[in-house]
């Protein structure tokens, strides 16, 4: 099963909530059962979100779970990824059953009980 959050440096609803509540669920849930993956999806303020920016964030943050950075479109505001799973911004929270389906794709903040629910339920259905 995979955690992606989407986020962006400059979101506060990331940095104040999302990024912590991942962070916390990386740490707390055994990694053969649930994988934590970041998504830094760029949509505004290019020119500061640099990859030398990212590390240092992650750094700052205490995130240890791989962090894969949303690629840009040419001539578009919305990155690929983003536009693909048609997200409607950040933070979002993708949840990938263990058969690799996307079950959940919830925009904004995600309640921590909620969240856990939603986590144990996908986790408690056989493989």
């Amino acid at each position: 099963m995979v955690l992606i959050e989407v986020f962006q440096m400059l979101c506060p609803g990331c940095v104040n909530h999302s990024l912590p509540q991942a962070v916390k669920i990386h740490r707390k849930v055994e990694e053969s059962a649930l994988q934590v993956i970041g998504l830094h999806s760029v949509f505004e303020h290019h020119e500061v979100m640099t990859p030398a920016a990212l590390k240092v964030f992650m750094s700052e943050f205490g995130i240890t779970f791989p962090v894969a950075v949303d690629r840009p479109r040419e001539g578009q505001r919305i990155p690929s990824t983003m536009k693909k799973y048609r997200l409607e911004g950040t933070p979002s929270t993708i949840l990938v059953d263990k058969k690799g389906r996307i079950r959940q794709v919830q925009f904004g903040q995600v309640d921590d009980f909620v969240l856990g629910l939603l986590i144990g339920s996908l986790l408690s259905e056989e493989d």
